[in-house]
């Protein structure tokens, strides 16, 4: 996906949402998840993480990561979506 389209996506979820994703998928709280603004567009950034609920439910991953998983990750600039 290029950083076009990337800046493009909103996210859609509501605050209920995400207490039910953060419940179903047990994140942890000093994660401090958190919805982005509704003019937020979905870049990361050194500081933020983002995630796409999708990903939960059609790739199994589940967090949170251990750091042998996010350095690849991170050193690849990739991401589950």
């Amino acid at each position: 996906m290029s950083r076009t389209v990337r800046s493009t996506i909103r996210s859609v979820l509501t605050t209920r949402d995400l207490e039910s994703f953060v419940e179903t998928y047990k994140i942890l709280e000093h994660f401090s998840p958190t919805l982005p603004c509704p003019d937020d567009s979905a870049e990361c950034t050194p500081d933020r993480v983002v995630l796409y609920t999708l990903s939960f439910s059609t790739c199994g991953v589940r967090y949170p990561l251990s750091s042998f998983k996010v350095d690849p990750l991170r050193h690849f600039k990739v991401h589950f979506s």
